[in-house]
């Protein structure tokens, strides 16, 4: 009986860690009045200019150039990857790690919310010096969603790049700046 109520007792902690994930995020468009947009061209790009550290830690880890790797490859998916031969200037977006948290398998799977893997950053979109879209994401990965993926360190800069450039380039596809009317 005894072994019924601990193997109940290991399923019912197991579902509950199951349920203890997050993603969040929102997308601010900030376009003014003084921009006209016309409907887009293919030669719609975006450039990554810069990627900084805010949270005012060093990590073991390169968070600049791993969610600097994480965007580039999520606009390259899409076709908006800037190169020096597109025809027009690219839109810029410059992003922020605010938050990291390395996590580690083996503490995840004995103590699972002290071992969450935890990135949380934000970018904006600039078309010249004024920002179009602003967008910021949190992922945690833990037991329940991702948690026994061992380098869950590295995967979490794709999946937060991808989400960010998803909810920041809303506001442009399907547009291509005009100027000032």
């Amino acid at each position: 009986m005894k072994r019924v109520v601990h193997v109940l007792g290991c399923f019912l902690m197991l579902v509950l860690l199951i349920g203890c994930s997050s993603r969040s995020g929102d997308v601010v468009p900030g376009i003014g009045p003084a921009t006209v947009y016309a409907p887009a061209q293919s030669s719609t790009r975006v450039r990554v200019v810069d990627v900084s550290n805010d949270t005012k830690e060093l990590f073991d880890v390169d968070v600049i150039g791993m969610l600097w790797s994480g965007l580039d490859d999520a606009l390259r998916k899409r076709g908006m990857f800037w190169t020096p031969d597109a025809p027009n200037p690219p839109y810029t977006m410059e992003a922020h790690v605010l938050k990291y948290k390395k996590g580690n398998v083996i503490t995840r799977c004995f103590v699972p919310v002290a071992g969450n893997t935890v990135l949380v950053a934000r970018c904006d979109l600039k078309d010249g010096g004024k920002v179009i879209a602003s967008a910021e994401y949190k992922e945690t990965l833990s037991l329940g969603r991702g948690g026994l993926t061992i380098g869950a360190w590295r995967k979490i800069f794709s999946q937060v790049g991808e989400e960010l450039v998803s909810k920041s380039v809303r506001s442009i596809q399907g547009t291509t700046p005009m100027g000032p009317s």
